[in-house]
């Protein structure tokens, strides 16, 4: 196996935790949104990191094998 054939996958554990800590924030982050009167830059700014964890455990998956 040469370098590029090489992807580093993260544990089961890891994406469990990474998957749950992105649907916590933006849980989260829309109560804050409607709830409350809160500055929408900080809520969308704790979207986007939500939606940044969410699509790093999406793209982490393996390719299906054909």
């Amino acid at each position: 196996m040469s370098d590029q054939d090489f992807k580093h996958q993260f544990s089961p554990r890891t994406t469990n935790i990474l998957l749950g800590a992105s649907v916590v924030i933006l849980l989260g982050t829309l109560l804050v949104r409607f709830l409350t009167s809160a500055p929408q830059e900080y809520v969308l700014i704790a979207m986007g990191v939500g939606v940044f964890l969410f699509l790093l455990v999406a793209f982490d998956q393996p390719a299906e094998m054909k």
